[in-house]
């Protein structure tokens, strides 16, 4: 696990960027790298800004379009210290279907840019109209993953290849506002406040986008490339334990409430924390039904005046994957949800949600923008520790940050079954 000085959030954004690459053209090997695997999802539409640096705030950069990429990996979508994160195995790829082959993929050359797009991602990814895609050359031949249609955009001035960006909103995020919106109705709290990436954050285990997390061939799409087992477990391994991506993001959001959807993301979940559930006793191997029965808490550690730090995790069937069992449970989930409230795990902090414990410097030090939650964020180390950090008081919140992370790693007992695929989810078209 990287100890430099660097504070986790931001470190995060320098490896996540470039792993793609790095894994696959840097470390080749004598056998592929594992995570190689992504790339049989062919290459995809991709865009950047003409202007160097992010876009600054209420004015929307220039965009323009860069050919065929392969994608990059995602990093967690919104604040680092939203107190309510939902979970996923893997991003979505919305351009593999073939009526969202129009999508767009970042494929910035600008740390800055990849860390404030998804910074500020909402409920929405980018695209080009259909009339635009049909126009420059889009069509029929261009189906991944052995599509090699590069879109004919006009270059403007300058060069740039500038293209007009359409946002399409994603159900499956639409839900999360829909969620916000029905938690402050509940609540009576003022409407059209809470926001997704600002109150609710969502990120995934693995960081890799594919269009199903998957190893069986499918009959309905032959195209679709499933992992061998031992490219799912390298990946597994790869990602999640020993890059610990999402576990040292996890540890430096700290949310209070986590919302996990579907059967094969709560068996994945539940399965690589085992030996870390304070309540409820998850299994692997347990229904979504079972588990929406259960009060479930995740134990990441304790406090120095041995206060514990703890997060209830809420399941629920997919709203995409399988709606009618979702719409369901739906009114269960909100009523766990308006529970967390009167257990104190979120309050209500003016306009927003007040922020869990923990430090953040990502969006001043990137210079992506200010934030709007430091005068409430509460430092894991103590002023002593601070102190003791001198001019790097960062290296003190990093040290807490890394010593939790330590200890929960050493008291879980991973089950491998979780990373199984299931029949009642994969992710489709429905997603968009």
């Amino acid at each position: 696990m990287p100890t430099t000085g660097i504070p986790t959030e931001v470190e995060l954004a320098f490896e996540l960027m470039p792993c793609q690459a790095e894994r696959v053209a840097q470390e080749p090997g004598f056998t592929p790298h594992a995570c190689a695997y992504f790339r049989k999802w062919g290459t995809y539409h991709s865009f950047d800004y003409v202007e160097a640096g992010p876009p600054k705030a209420g004015t929307q950069s220039a965009t323009q379009y860069v050919g065929r990429a392969p994608l990059v990996p995602e990093m967690l979508s919104g604040c680092r210290k939203a107190p309510i994160l939902a979970v996923g195995i893997n991003p979505n790829l919305p351009g593999w279907w073939a009526n969202l082959h129009a999508s767009l993929n970042p494929l910035f050359d600008d740390l800055r840019q990849y860390a404030h797009y998804f910074r500020f991602r909402r409920t929405a990814k980018p695209e080009l109209s259909q009339q635009d895609y049909t126009a420059f050359g889009g069509g029929p031949a261009d189906e991944p993953p052995n599509s090699h249609v590069t879109l004919a955009v006009p270059a403007g001035p300058g060069g740039a290849h500038t293209i007009t960006v359409h946002w399409r909103e994603q159900k499956m995020y639409a839900e999360y506002q829909r969620l916000l919106d029905d938690l402050a109705a509940g609540m009576h709290w003022p409407a059209n406040k809470l926001v997704v990436g600002e109150d609710l954050a969502y990120a995934n285990m693995v960081a890799c986008p594919s269009a199903k997390w998957t190893t069986r061939p499918d009959p309905t799409d032959p195209r679709l490339p499933p992992m061998t087992d031992a490219q799912r477990d390298g990946i597994v391994t790869e990602c999640f334990r020993h890059r610990k991506y999402f576990l040292r993001q996890l540890f430096q959001s700290l949310p209070t409430v986590i919302l996990v959807f579907s059967q094969n993301t709560a068996a994945a979940f539940i399965g690589e924390l085992h030996g870390r559930f304070s309540k409820g006793d998850p299994q692997p191997d347990d229904s979504v039904a079972a588990l929406m029965g259960k009060e479930v808490l995740l134990h990441f550690g304790d406090l120095p005046n041995g206060a514990p730090i703890e997060a209830r995790v809420l399941f629920a069937p997919h709203p995409t994957g399988n709606p009618a069992e979702y719409a369901q449970a739906r009114g269960k989930l909100l009523q766990q949800l308006l529970q967390t409230v009167q257990q104190g795990r979120l309050a209500l902090h003016g306009d927003h949600l007040a922020r869990p414990k923990g430090a953040c410097v990502f969006c001043p030090m990137l210079d992506i923008g200010v934030c709007d939650y430091a005068a409430e964020l509460q430092p894991l180390a103590s002023p002593p520790q601070i102190a003791a950090a001198g001019v790097m008081p960062v290296r003190a919140e990093k040290g807490v940050q890394a010593a939790m992370l330590t200890r929960f790693v050493n008291d879980l007992t991973p089950d491998a079954r979780g990373w199984e695929e299931s029949d009642d989810y994969s992710k489709g078209p429905h997603d968009a």
